[in-house]
């Protein structure tokens, strides 16, 4: 049973279903009370009798409606107060400043100017929605208020930790942990809109669509990249031995250059003389490469430095240069040469290596010539034996490459090289012949699974003559891929002259191949030399292979690319395979043990494994050896990080532990272990070097403001992009999204605390009255 009240309230009545009960009960009081009125009427005046009745009546009154269970109840519309979530871009690329500004604010000036200016259009949001701000680059900071949004964007830093990416991520999912009492009615991104981290926000996104949170993008700066020179990359071999050459290429961006410029590098590292060259701006907008080759002949950590000199007008001179840092090595590659005949491919690449004083060579061939009884054989006849101590490690394991020739294997020695690769993390090269390939590459499964091609098939011979060498028979022309032969630091055995370019035309005018084998390489797998003609007739390829990595090498007639010219094409292609073999060897320590970190050069906000290999001869190595690693940053006398090293399950003598994330900069990794035993007599236990440097992104290359990333955000979402100049509409666009809500305030009447003082109070007046009159 329900009343309606003036201003909008309402009686309900909640106990109205027995309401003819307690309306009879009702009228059964009042008769008793005029019954009692009219008994007492003759001992007291009519005055005071009626005050009496009265008050009886009332205070039955007052209990028979509280029988009836009244609740007042009033509804009202009330405007939510939601949040808004600002987020402010503090990368670098924020620090660019627009070309046509004529008051030179940078991105990130104007950002703050949105915010803290008189009459800034964010600031006016906080009259009637809470305001929540972060920044974000690579990770995002604690939710804060505006104004210390404001003194964060004053104190911030050029190249601060964790500037070097843009990634608005984790603001999106902080708007999607606010709870529902307080609605999200919208984010606001202060951007440039280079989003170049490797996340994804699709999921995000349709979850904010879901929730209908909208995401108003306000693009800082032009969409027209300013001009600008800068390296855009810079590519060096991590590691390279003492009397190499090792090779180094630079990227150039030129932005508004016009084509045919030219633009002077220079290369500089510690001790030697500034390298110089002159690079031409091509049309088309392509990248102008710089490279230089650099003879290495100091041991240690070399750090280089490449530099663009910069232009009229340069937009950002902190791009100009990179820098990076080659680890040299004096120590020697073991190499071990397997094979079933001392075939010719077999005789000059052992005699190549064995010319190189970089290559410690051994050499095992399974069929030999007979020899006198006086004699003895070339090489060895058989692999080294496995140690019936299945603690004592596989005595393969002390090379660093193994190359695999046209040898007849058993199952058994194929699973030995399957986990040299796999365990000790060896590179297996197969140099495959005709008399037992291809048949080795279906006989066994762990040959299967090393080899980075399958489908193999013998490439027929051209039917034309070689004219570049008419004494030759006509063969198979080789051809490198032009992904594998740009990338020069991941595949030097390509690079055959001075430039891709060069190294081209060599491969063009080597001498044909007359027996080769070809396939499909696998997913994973590299394809880095083709048959003229055929994309799908690999004739080299590599892939990674457990700790490893295994090269096919499809012929057995390289040493053919000897004819008239000697060493020049054959030793530099394999001493380049060597050296790629080797890369990643433990940089640090003495005859007894190597340690150091995986790759000498380091990316920030990830961890680096440091190893430790203990050599064969020191004794009582075991899972409870005692060795750590400490590891120190440059200038500080205490370390960064103490690790303790552990055995890697089925590797005894190698021990391994990753460190947390460090950051950025130089360091030097000491090695503990008093367990070792001669290390005195072994020589000094030298320290590691590491460097940690920023990742490389686009950040400070890339500098034109991207509104397509934004405006894909933005309409998902249902918000819009805005300008720097749009910013003042951000008020009215966020007023449309307040919410309002329907607030109902019930009140029972029945048991409220006045209802009984209303019913106590007349009670007590009706007794004083009676008590007036003269009645008991």
């Amino acid at each position: 049973m329900t009343w309606v009240l003036a201003g909008g309230g309402r009686l309900l009545l909640v106990g109205g279903g027995k309401g003819w009960t307690w309306l009879l009960v009702g009228a059964a009081a009042v008769v008793l009370l005029v019954l009692l009125y009219r008994a007492e009427r003759k001992l007291i005046s009519r005055r005071a009798g009626l005050l009496l009745l009265g008050l009886r009546l009332i205070a039955a009154a007052v209990l028979i409606f509280a029988l009836f269970e009244p609740v007042a109840a009033w509804t009202r519309q009330e405007t939510v107060r939601g949040r808004v979530l600002i987020g402010a871009d503090v990368s670098e690329s924020m620090g660019t400043v627009d070309p046509g500004r004529t008051d030179g604010k940078s991105r990130q000036e104007q950002v703050r100017a949105l915010i803290s200016a008189e009459n800034s259009p964010i600031a006016a949001l906080t009259s009637e929605h809470d305001v929540k701000a972060q920044t974000f680059a690579r990770d995002t900071s604690p939710e804060s208020s505006l104004g210390a949004l404001g003194e964060r964007l004053v104190q911030i830093k050029p190249g601060e930790a964790g500037s070097s990416e843009t990634d608005w991520t984790g603001v999106l999912s902080t708007a999607l942990k606010t709870s529902d009492d307080v609605p999200m009615l919208g984010i606001v991104l202060l951007t440039d809109g280079r989003k170049n981290a490797s996340s994804d926000d699709a999921a995000l996104v349709d979850k904010l669509a879901a929730r209908g949170i909208p995401v108003y993008p306000v693009l800082v700066g032009s969409t027209t990249a300013p001009p600008d020179v800068a390296i855009a990359s810079l590519r060096a071999p991590e590691g390279v031995y003492k009397g190499d050459v090792a090779t180094v290429e630079a990227s150039i961006k030129a932005d508004g250059v016009a084509p045919g410029s030219a633009l002077d590098v220079t290369l500089t590292r510690p001790g030697a003389a500034p390298i110089k060259q002159s690079v031409t701006v091509p049309k088309g907008g392509a990248r102008p490469l710089a490279t230089f080759r650099l003879p290495m002949e100091n041991v240690g950590n070399v750090p280089i430095q490449v530099a663009v000199a910069p232009i009229k007008d340069d937009a950002r001179s902190d791009n100009n240069s990179r820098s990076t840092s080659i680890q040299v090595a004096d120590d020697k590659v073991s190499v071990l040469i397997v094979d079933g005949e001392a075939r010719w491919e077999f005789r000059y690449l052992r005699n190549a290596l064995a010319r190189d004083p970089r290559v410690a060579i051994d050499a095992v061939v399974f069929q030999q010539p007979p020899v006198t009884s006086t004699a003895e054989a070339t090489y060895a006849t058989t692999l080294p034996v496995v140690p019936a101590d299945t603690t004592t490690p596989d005595p393969l394991n002390r090379f660093d490459m193994i190359v695999l020739g046209d040898a007849e294997l058993s199952a058994d020695l194929w699973a030995r090289f399957d986990r040299y690769v796999a365990e000790r993390g060896g590179t297996l090269v197969i140099v495959p012949g005709p008399k037992n390939w291809p048949a080795q590459a279906v006989a066994h499964d762990s040959a299967r699974a090393l080899l980075p091609v399958v489908d193999l098939v013998r490439t027929n011979p051209e039917p034309t003559d070689d004219v570049n060498h008419p004494s030759l028979p006509p063969g198979a022309i080789a051809l490198p891929t032009a992904a594998a032969l740009d990338d020069q630091t991941s595949w030097p055995m390509l690079q055959l002259d001075a430039s891709p370019n060069q190294s081209r035309e060599t491969w063009a005018s080597l001498p044909r191949l007359p027996w080769a084998l070809s396939g499909r390489v696998k997913p994973g797998a590299t394809s880095l030399v083709t048959v003229k003609g055929g994309e799908e007739n690999v004739m080299f390829a590599a892939m990674p292979y457990g700790l490893g990595k295994t090269l096919w090498v499809g012929t057995d007639a390289t040493w053919r690319w000897r004819h008239r010219i000697g060493d020049a094409i054959h030793h530099r292609f394999w001493g380049q395979v060597v050296r790629w073999a080797s890369t990643g060897k433990l940089s640090a320590g003495n005859r007894l043990v190597r340690f150091g970190p995986t790759s000498t050069r380091a990316r920030s906000g990830e961890g680096i494994k440091i190893q430790a290999r203990i050599a064969e001869n020191v004794p009582n190595v075991g899972p409870d050896f005692l060795i750590a690693a400490r590891v120190i940053k440059a200038g500080a006398t205490e370390p960064t990080t103490v690790l303790a090293l552990r055995s890697v399950p089925g590797r005894p003598r190698l021990f391994e532990a990753v460190t947390p994330v460090l950051p950025e900069g130089s360091y030097s990794v000491k090695l503990d272990a008093p367990g070792l035993v001669g290390a005195e007599a072994a020589g000094p236990l030298t320290d590691a070097e590491l460097i940690v440097a920023p990742r490389d992104t686009s950040e400070r290359i890339e500098l034109a403001a991207n509104r397509d990333a934004l405006d894909k955000l933005a309409s998902t979402t249902g918000g819009r992009v805005l300008t720097v100049e749009e910013a003042s509409e951000l008020p009215k666009l966020l007023h449309a999204k307040v919410k309002t809500a329907t607030k109902t305030e019930e009140i029972p009447l029945w048991d409220h605390p006045a209802a009984l003082i209303l019913f106590l109070g007349i009670v007590g007046v009706e007794w004083v009255a009676r008590k007036r009159a003269g009645l008991p």
